[in-house]
């Protein structure tokens, strides 16, 4: 949460509104590609609702996330991956960033598992100017962790400054780019 807030202070300060989905500890279904969502009534786990709400609202998305044995949680995982399959169409060509907290390397691994779900939607990744994690076990290691404060800044200007970019082009009839007809390359098709 120390990093996440460092994050909204920036935003506050250009008079950005910011707000927070806290997904809590308890499990989340993950995706089975049931289709059930395609027939245009969401998902069938009702849990996605008022994350979906939030999401056609923003303007951006910054995910953080705790690294739970070497990687991101579990229920965290579950849920971007019906979220993806069901409202795809609200998260493409948003800007994303995400970041990680933990007290080793491993939180790259957690920061990297979440980023490849938004790859799949053409989401430009926001950064700063070094891997997006915070060291600390807990709120108050965190705020020392000078460096990887600045980095949280530095991913936050950056949001303000694609997502303002982002505004700016819509105003003038540069729309995000349209994708190609998917094309999808089974490996046992080459041997």
């Amino acid at each position: 949460k120390r990093a996440l807030e460092e994050c909204e202070s920036v935003l506050n300060g250009h008079g950005v509104k910011t707000s927070y989905f806290y997904i809590g500890n308890e499990p989340r279904y993950a995706c089975t590609a049931c289709g059930k969502c395609k027939s245009g009534k969401g998902c069938v786990y009702a849990d996605l609702d008022e994350l979906k709400d939030a999401i056609k609202q923003s303007d951006g998305i910054i995910i953080g996330t705790p690294t739970h044995y070497g990687g991101a949680p579990g229920n965290l995982l579950a849920l971007l991956s019906r979220l993806i399959f069901s409202a795809g169409s609200l998260i493409e060509y948003k800007p994303v960033a995400v970041i990680g907290a933990g007290r080793r390397g491993a939180v790259c691994t957690a920061i990297s598992e979440i980023l490849r779900f938004f790859e799949f939607k053409s989401c430009p990744l926001v950064t700063g100017g070094y891997p997006a994690l915070i060291y600390g076990t807990d709120y108050d290691l965190a705020g020392f962790d000078a460096e990887g404060l600045q980095n949280m800044r530095s991913i936050a200007e950056n949001m303000y400054w694609i997502a303002s970019a982002i505004k700016i082009a819509d105003k003038y009839g540069v729309s995000h780019p349209i994708a190609e007809p998917k094309i999808k390359t089974d490996i046992s098709s080459l041997l």
